[in-house]
């Protein structure tokens, strides 16, 4: 990935680093492909014309130049459907997010910046989409700026767990592996308040409230600044989730991190009303090193692809 602390060494299949608007003319002249929704392309309705056939040339010419369009496609104008130009293989992979039979969606993120990945897998492959992002706050408000292109490349199914697990942050803060612990969001508010005092007698209040020394190891992960975070999910062709992983890091390393919120009130279309999160909503914490997140990552991708194999 782009914000990889890997080499990429040994990498079989080829990466390309596409520009916003590299992407953009492939979304917009190939009308059967249907890209993820967070990479999405959209130019501003009021850009004017000129710019937009300029920026539609150069980008063609970047396409050409990465040997993913052939040459000979006609300029003036662009050919509104670019499938019968584009190289096979690029068109093949692209189509894999029309169809998945798995998809991952990998949000990661530290204090600087922010990677959003998807990954759209069938048949042996997976489509690798992402994007860096530099994060910032200007006048109390967010904005986030690409620090490079869209990276585009393709891996086989048993490679997935690799490259996925570049997106994770990377810069080890220690930490050990510790056991789930489940309390209710109420005591986890309150907790981290007491953790924050370094109050002797509250803490062995609160340790013997939250379940022992344990409970307190978990929770105290999330007691401080968290710096790093990284969540993967991972749904079905038919879109229904499968599995969620969720990892926050503070000064005393990594913390799986699970909520769990009661169902909601029909009236409220389903959404629970603050009442019900208060009196029902739980969080499931564990302490976890670095090397745990990545078992975890490279079983579930395991688990997939014998799933595939099966069906194979």
């Amino acid at each position: 990935m782009v914000t990889s602390d890997s080499s990429g060494a040994g990498r079989a299949v080829p990466l390309f680093l596409l520009t916003a608007d590299e992407l953009h003319l492939v979304q917009d002249h190939v009308p059967t492909l249907r890209l993820p929704g967070r990479f999405l392309q959209q130019w501003d309705a009021n850009l004017p014309a000129a710019e937009a056939a300029e920026r539609s040339q150069a980008a063609l010419d970047g396409l050409i130049g990465k040997g993913l369009l052939l040459a000979d496609v006609p300029r003036d104008p662009i050919p509104a459907d670019l499938g019968g130009w584009l190289l096979e293989s690029f068109m093949v992979f692209l189509s894999l997010h029309l169809a998945p039979a798995w998809v991952f969606e990998v949000t990661a993120w530290t204090r600087a910046s922010a990677l959003v990945l998807v990954s759209s897998a069938r048949d042996g492959f997976a489509s690798v989409l992402a994007r860096a992002q530099d994060v910032g706050i200007a006048g109390g408000h967010a904005s986030a700026r690409d620090l490079a292109g869209v990276e585009f490349t393709v891996v086989p199914f048993p490679d997935l767990a690799n490259e996925l697990a570049t997106a994770i942050p990377s810069g080890e803060v220690g930490g050990v592996n510790g056991p789930l612990v489940t309390m209710s969001l109420a005591d986890s508010r309150g907790g981290i308040e007491v953790l924050r005092t370094h109050d002797p007698l509250l803490l062995d209040e609160l340790s013997r409230r939250i379940g022992g020394a344990d409970a307190v190891l978990a929770l105290s992960g999330l007691a401080g600044e968290l710096d790093a975070g990284f969540e993967l999910r991972l749904s079905r062709d038919d879109g229904i989730p499968v599995r969620v992983l969720s990892y926050v890091r503070g000064a005393e390393g990594w913390r799986s991190v699970d909520v769990r919120l009661p169902a909601g009130d029909d009236s409220r279309a389903g959404l629970p009303t603050p009442e019900q999160v208060v009196d029902s909503g739980t969080i499931t914490i564990a302490a976890v090193t670095r090397a745990a997140i990545l078992a975890e990552l490279a079983s579930l991708c395991a688990e997939i692809t014998l799933k595939e194999m099966a069906h194979g």
